[in-house]
Protein backbone atom coordinates (compact mmCIF):
# COMPACT_ATOMS: atom_id res chain seq x y z
CA UNK A 1 0.00 0.00 0.00
CA UNK A 2 1.33 3.53 -1.23
CA UNK A 3 1.22 6.03 1.86
CA UNK A 4 -0.34 9.82 0.10
CA UNK A 5 1.90 12.84 1.88
CA UNK A 6 -0.33 14.98 3.70
CA UNK A 7 0.38 18.19 1.50
CA UNK A 8 -2.74 20.11 3.17
CA UNK A 9 -1.51 23.15 5.13
CA UNK A 10 -3.03 25.78 7.08
CA UNK A 11 -3.25 29.29 6.45
CA UNK A 12 0.05 31.46 8.07
CA UNK A 13 0.12 34.35 9.93
CA UNK A 14 1.42 36.36 7.41
CA UNK A 15 -1.24 35.63 5.30
CA UNK A 16 -3.55 36.68 7.78
CA UNK A 17 -1.63 39.89 7.95
CA UNK A 18 -1.56 40.75 4.47
CA UNK A 19 -5.13 40.22 3.95
CA UNK A 20 -5.95 42.29 7.02
CA UNK A 21 -3.63 45.69 5.70
CA UNK A 22 -5.44 45.11 2.16
CA UNK A 23 -9.07 45.46 3.62
CA UNK A 24 -7.73 48.27 6.71
CA UNK A 25 -6.67 50.31 2.93
CA UNK A 26 -9.93 49.49 1.58
CA UNK A 27 -11.85 50.77 4.47
CA UNK A 28 -9.80 53.61 4.89
CA UNK A 29 -10.09 55.13 1.31
CA UNK A 30 -13.79 54.43 1.43
CA UNK A 31 -14.13 56.37 4.18
CA UNK A 32 -12.01 59.28 2.90
CA UNK A 33 -14.23 59.04 -0.68
CA UNK A 34 -17.46 59.70 1.67
CA UNK A 35 -16.04 62.06 3.43
CA UNK A 36 -15.22 64.07 0.19
CA UNK A 37 -18.25 62.99 -2.00
CA UNK A 38 -19.97 64.55 1.68
CA UNK A 39 -18.00 67.57 1.74
CA UNK A 40 -18.77 68.44 -2.15
CA UNK A 41 -22.55 67.45 -1.78
CA UNK A 42 -23.03 70.04 0.86
CA UNK A 43 -21.13 72.70 -0.86
CA UNK A 44 -23.27 72.21 -4.19
CA UNK A 45 -26.32 72.33 -1.78
CA UNK A 46 -24.90 75.82 -0.54
CA UNK A 47 -23.93 77.19 -3.95
CA UNK A 48 -27.47 76.68 -4.84
CA UNK A 49 -29.03 78.26 -2.28
CA UNK A 50 -26.42 81.66 -2.22
CA UNK A 51 -28.17 81.23 -6.31
CA UNK A 52 -31.25 81.35 -4.84
CA UNK A 53 -30.57 84.36 -2.42
CA UNK A 54 -29.01 86.15 -5.51
CA UNK A 55 -32.19 85.74 -7.76
CA UNK A 56 -34.17 86.59 -4.99
CA UNK A 57 -31.78 90.18 -4.45
CA UNK A 58 -32.06 90.75 -8.09
CA UNK A 59 -35.44 90.21 -8.23
CA UNK A 60 -36.36 92.47 -5.32
CA UNK A 61 -33.83 95.15 -6.70
CA UNK A 62 -35.06 95.15 -10.21
CA UNK A 63 -37.61 97.64 -9.83
CA UNK A 64 -36.08 100.87 -8.07
CA UNK A 65 -32.34 99.64 -8.62
CA UNK A 66 -30.77 99.29 -5.32
CA UNK A 67 -30.32 96.90 -2.90
CA UNK A 68 -30.90 99.13 0.13
CA UNK A 69 -33.65 100.51 -1.51
CA UNK A 70 -35.62 97.66 -1.89
CA UNK A 71 -34.97 96.41 2.12
CA UNK A 72 -32.96 93.45 0.57
CA UNK A 73 -32.39 91.62 4.03
CA UNK A 74 -32.23 87.86 5.53
CA UNK A 75 -36.22 89.05 6.15
CA UNK A 76 -36.81 89.80 2.70
CA UNK A 77 -34.98 86.97 0.90
CA UNK A 78 -36.33 83.84 2.51
CA UNK A 79 -40.20 83.93 1.98
CA UNK A 80 -38.60 83.83 -1.79
CA UNK A 81 -36.32 80.96 -1.09
CA UNK A 82 -37.48 76.94 -1.45
CA UNK A 83 -39.28 76.12 1.64
CA UNK A 84 -38.91 79.35 3.24
CA UNK A 85 -35.56 78.04 4.63
CA UNK A 86 -31.65 79.37 4.56
CA UNK A 87 -30.70 76.70 7.32
CA UNK A 88 -27.43 75.25 5.66
CA UNK A 89 -27.37 71.07 5.52
CA UNK A 90 -25.36 71.40 9.00
CA UNK A 91 -27.74 73.46 10.70
CA UNK A 92 -25.97 76.50 10.22
CA UNK A 93 -27.93 80.12 9.25
CA UNK A 94 -27.41 81.72 5.91
CA UNK A 95 -28.40 85.79 6.45
CA UNK A 96 -28.36 88.55 4.12
CA UNK A 97 -27.43 91.74 5.98
CA UNK A 98 -24.87 95.34 4.93
CA UNK A 99 -27.59 96.02 1.64
CA UNK A 100 -26.11 98.84 -0.14
CA UNK A 101 -27.17 100.46 -3.68
CA UNK A 102 -24.89 97.73 -5.48
CA UNK A 103 -23.95 95.23 -2.83
CA UNK A 104 -24.87 92.91 0.13
CA UNK A 105 -23.21 90.45 2.59
CA UNK A 106 -24.22 86.55 2.47
CA UNK A 107 -22.92 85.56 5.71
CA UNK A 108 -23.18 81.59 6.52
CA UNK A 109 -22.55 79.93 9.99
CA UNK A 110 -20.83 77.23 11.28
CA UNK A 111 -19.10 76.37 7.84
CA UNK A 112 -17.34 72.98 8.00
CA UNK A 113 -13.97 73.70 7.14
CA UNK A 114 -13.73 71.28 3.94
CA UNK A 115 -16.92 72.89 2.64
CA UNK A 116 -15.80 76.80 2.94
CA UNK A 117 -12.55 75.72 0.98
CA UNK A 118 -14.67 74.21 -1.68
CA UNK A 119 -17.56 76.76 -2.00
CA UNK A 120 -14.60 79.81 -1.48
CA UNK A 121 -13.18 77.97 -4.41
CA UNK A 122 -16.17 78.12 -6.55
CA UNK A 123 -17.46 81.56 -5.49
CA UNK A 124 -13.70 83.30 -6.46
CA UNK A 125 -14.37 82.32 -9.97
CA UNK A 126 -17.66 84.96 -10.12
CA UNK A 127 -16.41 88.08 -10.60
CA UNK A 128 -19.22 89.64 -8.89
CA UNK A 129 -18.78 87.67 -5.00
CA UNK A 130 -15.77 89.26 -3.37
CA UNK A 131 -14.22 89.17 -0.08
CA UNK A 132 -13.13 85.70 -0.90
CA UNK A 133 -9.90 84.31 0.53
CA UNK A 134 -9.99 79.97 -0.41
CA UNK A 135 -8.17 78.61 2.03
CA UNK A 136 -8.65 81.23 5.12
CA UNK A 137 -11.65 79.67 6.23
CA UNK A 138 -12.92 80.53 10.22
CA UNK A 139 -12.60 77.78 12.75
CA UNK A 140 -15.87 78.99 14.29
CA UNK A 141 -18.12 82.04 14.02
CA UNK A 142 -19.06 82.84 10.19
CA UNK A 143 -18.03 83.11 7.25
CA UNK A 144 -18.96 86.39 4.89
CA UNK A 145 -18.99 87.11 0.76
CA UNK A 146 -19.99 90.33 -0.03
CA UNK A 147 -22.35 90.47 -3.30
CA UNK A 148 -21.59 93.71 -5.58
CA UNK A 149 -23.27 94.30 -8.62
CA UNK A 150 -21.15 95.29 -11.87
CA UNK A 151 -23.63 96.34 -14.04
CA UNK A 152 -23.48 93.17 -16.40
CA UNK A 153 -24.63 89.83 -15.96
Amino acid sequence: MMKLKNSVRGVTLLEIMLVLAIAAMVIVMSVRYYQSASANQQANGILQMIQGVTAAADGLAQGTGSYSVANVSTTTIQPLMPNNSMTTPWGGEITVSNAAPSTYDVSITAMPGQVCALLSARLAGNPKYTSIAPGTCPTSGSTTFSYTYTGTN
